[in-house]
């Protein structure tokens, strides 16, 4: 890993790792905006705050009684 202002930044095959995913889906990510990167020369390098920040985005959470009602609500109602 390289530090830049006290923090890490990794290559695609780290953030592959950590992701669990291909290398190619992570440039494929960065290259359809879901992702942030750096290109440093030929190479992509990303903040590990911005990968730990992209899966926050992406957190699920539990749906409660309520809002688990009003989907099937909807889904009677539309058939």
């Amino acid at each position: 890993m390289i530090y830049v202002s006290d923090e890490a930044l990794m290559d695609t095959a780290e953030v592959a790792h950590y992701l669990k995913m291909h290398p190619k889906t992570i440039v494929s990510m960065v290259e359809r905006g879901e992702l942030k990167a750096y290109k440093v020369g030929r190479y992509w390098r990303y903040r590990k705050s911005d990968i730990d920040a992209y899966l926050e985005e992406r957190l699920s959470t539990p749906k409660t009684e309520e809002q688990r009602k009003d989907r099937q609500e909807d889904e009677s109602d539309q058939r």
